[in-house]
């Protein structure tokens, strides 16, 4: 029995394929963005100002769209028709430098000498066994893969409950909490080299828009909740926001993200 497989369970293609499904890309702008001092930290880095980058899992492109104004061109794969149709329509999502790649960063045509491949919540659903030898292949020798992580309220006063209630609603029965570094490391995919916190800032929302958001994550898919669960998991978690959000319906909290950097092993 293989008791080390090039994913975990959690994270195997039944589950990454929910991505597909429209309501999920429609949804998926609704999360936290990425502070902007994750896009200076990635820029930062040797050779990324002025060369080119690889997004993989890129999803609507928010790292992609971030640094297309800052770096010769970038390439976005992903292989969910539905998230690209997003990505497209958001800011920045026709600029000339970005090339949208439509399928699995492990299959699709690539052109070599990549200064940065960025990885925001992605890495975990691609075969780690194809995908950091490829990385080690079509990088430059300075050249980093960089894992963003962070797209959640960062120490928010109601994290307790919205977990709990994430655990009895989740559709993703084989989930389990990991550190995904450590994992990549033990396992010699990744070499690390770097490991940066951003300061937290603040952000505010819509208890409606960030309710929303959750169905943007493949364990809580409405294809997959159905309606009554659902509607059952918006309405309580509403229920927790409301002792924390102004007259406006409006929640307060901060973001804040990890960068963490490093060569890929073949």
């Amino acid at each position: 029995m293989n008791r080390n497989p090039s994913r975990l369970l959690q994270y195997q293609d039944a589950y990454a394929a929910r991505f597909k499904h429209r309501s999920m890309a429609e949804a998926y702008e609704g999360r936290p963005p990425y502070p902007d001092e994750t896009f200076r930290i990635l820029l930062g880095l040797p050779g990324v100002t002025g060369g080119s980058v690889l997004d993989v899992g890129c999803g609507t492109g928010r790292i992609a769209r971030s640094l297309v104004d800052h770096v010769a061109s970038v390439d976005a794969v992903d292989f969910s028709r539905e998230m690209i149709r997003v990505g497209r329509s958001q800011d920045k999502g026709n600029h000339p430098n970005l090339n949208w790649i439509l399928g699995r960063v492990e299959e699709v045509e690539l052109t070599p000498g990549y200064a940065l491949v960025t990885a925001g919540a992605s890495i975990h659903w691609m075969d780690w066994t194809v995908v950091f030898p490829r990385f080690r292949e079509i990088l430059t020798p300075v050249g980093y893969v960089a894992i963003v992580e962070g797209d959640r309220p960062f120490n928010a006063p109601w994290r307790e409950a919205e977990r709990e209630l994430i655990r009895q609603y989740s559709t993703n029965r084989h989930y389990q909490q990991i550190d995904l570094i450590k994992e990549l490391v033990d396992r010699n995919h990744l070499l690390l080299a770097g490991d940066r916190r951003t300061v937290p800032v603040g952000f505010s929302q819509t208890v409606e828009d960030y309710v929303e958001s959750f169905h943007s994550r493949e364990s809580m898919s409405r294809e997959h909740m159905g309606d009554e669960n659902a509607s059952a998991f918006d309405a309580e978690l509403s229920r927790i926001l409301a002792d924390f959000a102004d007259n406006e319906g409006v929640i307060q909290f901060q973001l804040q993200t990890r960068v963490v950097w490093g060569r890929p092993l073949a």
